[in-house]
């Protein structure tokens, strides 16, 4: 049986666990949102949430679990995957998703802050890795393997390679800002990507590389 925060008695009626792991998250997102991971302290997150610190660390076992977990669910990519659809219009859609998620929310100045947090904080970093990275990437791992599976894409790609090929320009830009980082060019480094990537005949940018030299 639980109990009740303020009073430390038994509570009736069913449990409130889920509700207060929803409001942990809810805290720890908005903070993260509000003042990135500076402002996201334990202290602050069960305040908001209106729960005892104790009771934050019973799910999470770290300020970082927590506050990326909340932050990823506020932040979370707002795209579906097409069915049936090949794979480099699955990558594009992918692609194009993050970039919109970085420059029109606040999304991308936290990302900058966790990377930059995450080179001297190994909780942050492993945060980083196990809640952000490794989902996205076990998403287009599949879409790669699917394209493998159709002929559409190389049989032989080396799959976290091909991931960081096409997304590390991505990240790139985001981190350093030294060019723009726009839809367009999401979509022209899917394209560029799939000329080195694309079974035989099957990239339209290495089928307009031949006919141009064909011509010539």
């Amino acid at each position: 049986m639980e109990t009740d925060e303020a009073t430390g008695h038994p509570t009736r009626g069913r449990p409130r666990s889920e509700k207060r792991k929803a409001a942990i998250l809810a805290a720890a997102g908005d903070l993260m949102m509000e003042g990135g991971l500076k402002a996201a302290t334990m202290e602050a997150i069960a305040a908001r949430a209106g729960v005892g610190k104790a009771t934050v660390y019973k799910w999470w076992p770290s300020r970082g679990a927590v506050a990326l977990e909340g932050f990823m669910l506020r932040a979370a990519d707002s795209w579906t995957l097409p069915e049936n659809a090949p794979a480099e219009e699955s990558l594009r859609v992918i692609a194009v998703a993050a970039v919109r998620l970085f420059t029109r929310s606040p999304a991308g100045p936290l990302m900058r802050a966790l990377a930059a947090d995450a080179q001297s904080d190994p909780e942050i970093a492993q945060a980083l890795r196990e809640q952000w990275l490794s989902p996205r990437r076990a998403v287009t791992a599949e879409v790669l393997r699917e394209g493998m599976r159709r002929g559409e894409l190389r049989a032989d790609l080396d799959i976290p390679a091909t991931i960081d090929l096409i997304f590390g320009p991505v990240y790139f830009r985001l981190l350093f800002g030294h060019e723009p980082l726009d839809e367009a060019f999401a979509e022209r480094t899917v394209r560029q990507a799939m000329a080195g990537i694309g079974a035989d005949g099957n990239s339209p940018v290495r089928a307009v590389a031949q006919t141009e030299r064909s011509v010539q």
